[in-house]
Order: structure tokens, then C-alpha cells, then sequence
């Protein structure tokens, strides 16, 4: 995604705006002794550019599961590494966490792989474990444009900004970090590699040529 449409126009959903122009990164975090596991696997740092000195950095954070295939009735495939009790921890660090799914289906095309995001504290509510909870949730693709990449559902904190860029303490950060540049004003210059995060233990994301080949054994135990 982020080499096909790092920069990107997003249609305005407001009754009264322009759209949004996006320029965004990906990186992952290299340390060799660890992460300590306070937010979950992705950060998400956006920096909302209202004029040349309105500047906003907020953030968000996500814990993503697979779905595990039961290959004798795919109505019991369930996503079984869901931990409540980790869940929870992440939910008191930050109040704008959320869960993303990944899943796969077989139809008479072969296998479609989709994406959705529910904010944690409403599937700790909802206390369900499989796809039960997909009327509940969203498309991650649309929550990453008209939330994230809109301002939208970020923490503002400045402890959870540090934390997230990597400053606090040698076992911050998280495991994969998408960092944003966003404006409605489209005669700004976007440049996200500005956006000032520790590059001693980020580093850009390189991820090879993707395979299309169908993988018929995909998300199976």
C-alpha cells in the first residue's frame, strides 16, 4: 500500500471541506533486545498541518490478530491468540486503541483476504472471540483514511507521542510504526521524513515483491 499510494488525495466525506492531501511512511522497529509490549503492534503518528505554523502530532494504536481456519467447519474458525487481559492493558494506556482482524474467505472467485477494525474497549464489551463481531466493526483501509489520516480517534498526549516515536525509555516504541503528514491546504509541502522519530531503532520498511500465488493453506492450523 505504502508503495502504490504513499501519496494520495482523500475525498472529503464533511458536508463543507476539500479533501485531504496525504503523504505517509512506514517503519519497523529493529532493536535487537526487545520491545516491552505497552500499546500493541502498530503505532500510527499523524501530523496535521492546518497552516505552516498550525502544526498537531497525534497518535494511535493498534493490536492485530489472524483469524485461525477450523478446515473441517469454517464457522468455528476463531481468532484464537485474542487475550482479553492484554487487551485491557493496552485500553489503560491509551483510550484511542484499537483491534484489527485479519481474515480470509473462499468463494467461487477462490480466496478474498479483507481487513476490519473495531475500537478494543467494544470488543472487550461485545466479549466474542470469532466473526460475531464483524457487524460491529469497520474496513481498516477506511479507518486509516477518514479517521487517522483526518485527525480523528488520536491521542494527543504527549508521554504517548514520545512513547510511540521511541524516546521514553530503550524498550519503547512499537513493532511497526505508519508515520503521516496530512493538510487541506493543498499549496503545502508534505515531507514525513521530517516528522522527527528515534531512527536509531526505526528504520524504513522494505518489503520485497509480493507473491500473488493463491496460498490455499492461508491463516489454517
Amino acid at each position: 500500500m505504502r508503495d502504490e499510494h504513499s501519496n494520495v488525495q482523500i475525498e472529503s466525506e464533511k458536508l463543507i471541506g476539500k479533501n485531504t492531501k496525504c503523504h505517509w511512511d512506514v517503519y519497523k522497529n529493529t532493536k535487537e533486545q526487545g520491545i516491552e509490549q505497552k500499546h500493541g503492534d502498530i503505532g500510527i503518528l499523524v501530523q496535521l498541518h492546518f497552516d505552516d505554523d498550525k502544526v498537531l502530532e497525534g497518535v494511535a494504536f493498534l493490536e492485530a490478530k489472524r483469524i485461525y481456519r477450523n478446515t473441517k467447519d469454517d464457522s468455528k474458525s476463531k481468532f484464537a491468540a485474542l487475550d482479553s487481559e492484554q487487551l485491557e492493558r493496552y485500553c489503560s494506556k491509551s483510550h484511542f486503541h484499537r483491534t484489527v482482524f485479519y481474515d480470509v474467505t473462499e468463494n467461487k472467485d477462490g480466496l478474498e483476504a479483507f481487513s476490519l477494525t473495531i475500537p478494543t474497549q467494544h470488543l472487550l464489551t461485545i466479549n466474542k472471540n470469532n466473526r460475531e463481531v464483524y457487524p460491529y466493526c469497520e474496513y481498516f483501509s477506511y479507518c486509516l483514511t477518514n479517521r487517522y489520516f483526518q485527525g480523528y480517534e488520536l491521542d494527543f498526549t504527549k508521554s504517548s507521542i514520545d512513547d510511540v516515536k521511541g524516546f521514553l525509555d530503550e524498550n519503547g516504541g512499537v513493532d511497526y510504526l505508519i508515520v503521516a503528514q496530512v493538510t487541506l491546504k493543498p499549496e503545502l509541502e508534505l515531507k514525513p521524513e521530517m516528522i522527527e522519530i528515534n531512527r536509531k531503532i526505526y528504520s524504513r520498511l522494505e518489503s520485497p515483491k509480493p507473491d500473488n500465488t493463491p496460498r490455499m493453506t492461508f491463516g489454517r492450523r
